[in-house]
């Protein structure tokens, strides 16, 4: 006797795979159309069981008949049927609920955006494992250039403090100078309106930061960590100052910062700045202190579909208040958006991210 998996392939890949990490068959059949073959082919590079590709046509309902009575002579009744009818066509999936529901030896099933695989004879569920990376290889896209949390140190955990209040002394100082230094990396040397400075160090790896604010008060430090430009020039800080604050939270897995998702000549293709893998699905962030241009979010959210496939959430954190209309648009393309107020202490800005995401997490997508 034979554990035997048909599994119905369409646009989404992430069901077919779990669904088959899930009943760990000894062989595999993989329904397919002409246009789900390239599916087909990257569900198959993941398998290391006996894999079998078989087209079907994706309309015809008098073919689609004809093949799935075929296969059905095909199979032993002595061997152990399961079906995903996760993905396919909806044809596909009623026919082969016609046709195969009732047999003793087999089980219809679906697995949900939320990782959950639900049997149609008993009407139960259970969880399926989750990885990250086959998610993004099933899809196309495979994740090799990122950030781990980890590799950030405790002297890039003070920085973004003294950045904090760097920026918070004079503001337009702060943002004209980085704003400088990140367009013009050869450059070591930029000044503000109100007489501040900041002096780069080579060789020391260290800004000098200098500011003044209108009534002439001055605030002075010097930076130093190993990641310190992009920290200071390139709004790295709040980037780092968001991850810190997610992966405190007890649905975070693994989180990756400045996921760099190339495209097939190696150059780069998009940069999401952290992911997080909840363990049932993925969580894609994207951090602006704030938005000067609406558009950013429309690319996010296409960002996030292509990268991240129908199950992913997406967050939008800003340390400004959103406009209305970026509002809106948050709400158009069903991305959870958040403030980082700077007058509540941590753990009560924690404590409102982590029940925000938790109200929306395990609720399917529509959009």
């Amino acid at each position: 006797m034979a554990k035997i998996q048909i599994t119905l392939v369409g646009g989404q890949t992430t069901p077919v795979y779990q669904g088959i990490i899930h009943t760990n068959p000894d062989r595999v059949i993989l329904v397919n159309s002409t246009l789900s073959e390239n599916e087909a082919d990257r569900i198959h590079a993941e398998m290391k069981v006996d894999c079998t590709m078989l087209r079907f046509d994706p309309v015809d309902l008098t073919m689609i008949k004809e093949a799935v009575l075929k296969l059905k002579s095909s199979l032993s009744s002595e061997d152990q049927i399961s079906i995903n009818v996760s993905s396919g066509t909806k044809t596909w999936a009623l026919l082969f609920y016609e046709f195969f529901n009732t047999l003793p030896n087999t089980t219809l099933f679906v697995v949900d955006q939320n990782n959950l695989v639900w049997t149609f004879k008993t009407y139960s569920k259970s969880e399926v494992a989750f990885d990250m990376d086959v998610q993004f290889r099933l899809l196309g896209n495979p994740l090799k250039n990122y950030i781990k949390i980890d590799d950030y140190t405790e002297l890039d955990a003070a920085a973004i403090k003294e950045i904090r209040q760097l920026r918070k002394f004079n503001y337009r100082d702060f943002n004209s100078m980085t704003e400088y230094l990140f367009r013009f990396p050869n450059e070591k040397v930029a000044t503000g309106s109100s007489g501040s400075t900041i002096n780069w160090d080579p060789s020391s790896k260290s800004f000098a930061v200098s500011m003044f604010d209108k009534k002439g008060n001055q605030l002075s430090k010097t930076l130093y960590s190993e990641h310190i430009r992009n920290l200071l020039l390139n709004t790295g800080w709040f980037e780092y100052e968001t991850a810190l604050l997610l992966s405190k939270w007890t649905k975070t897995k693994q989180l990756r910062m400045n996921c760099v998702f190339p495209t097939n000549n190696g150059s780069p293709k998009n940069e999401i700045d952290i992911i997080i893998n909840t363990g049932s699905k993925l969580l894609f962030v994207e951090c602006k202190t704030q938005i000067k241009n609406e558009t950013d979010i429309d690319k996010f959210a296409a960002a996030v579909k292509i990268y991240g496939g129908l199950g992913s959430k997406a967050l939008f954190v800003t340390d400004t208040p959103m406009t209305e209309k970026a509002i809106e648009k948050c709400n158009d393309h069903s991305i959870m958006f958040f403030c980082v107020q700077s007058n509540l202490m941590e753990e009560q800005v924690s404590g409102l991210l982590f029940q925000l995401l938790e109200s929306v997490l395990f609720k399917l997508n529509t959009k």
